[in-house]
């Protein structure tokens, strides 16, 4: 079994509900979310790059989301890219995120479970 683990992270939090959906259109489920900060963000004057750099670091907002899921399923993980890549123009724009992908050599836990749901959702 080959499986990958797909790295997405936002520095704007309203466009987080679409690359969810993104995934969900990819048939990868159970991702991870988590609010994180840039390393410019934490370094702030203390960081020795040259001005240009520093002033896209300087625009940094304080929080990210990471995004994260694993599949068993590369073509998935290709789809997803593919979308998130057309989503965001490839990332192009300074400051606006990344995504990557990488090998998962070894996992435990991974695959379906039947957990509990820990929110009332409502019913069509």
């Amino acid at each position: 079994m080959e499986l990958q683990a797909i790295f997405i992270v936002l520095s704007s939090s309203h466009r987080l509900e679409r690359v969810l959906n993104i995934l969900v259109e990819s048939e990868i489920r159970g991702a991870t979310i988590m609010e994180t900060t840039g390393m410019g963000q934490i370094l702030g004057d203390n960081l020795p790059v040259i001005g240009s750099l520093k002033a896209i670091l300087s625009q940094q907002r304080e929080h990210n989301h990471t995004i994260f899921a694993v599949s068993k399923h590369p073509e998935k993980i290709e789809n997803a890219m593919k979308l998130i890549s057309e989503e965001f123009n490839g990332f192009k724009e300074p400051c606006s995120g990344m995504v990557f992908v990488v090998p998962v050599v070894r996992a435990m836990g991974f695959g379906r479970k039947d957990c509990p749901q820990r929110f009332d959702t409502a019913e069509d």
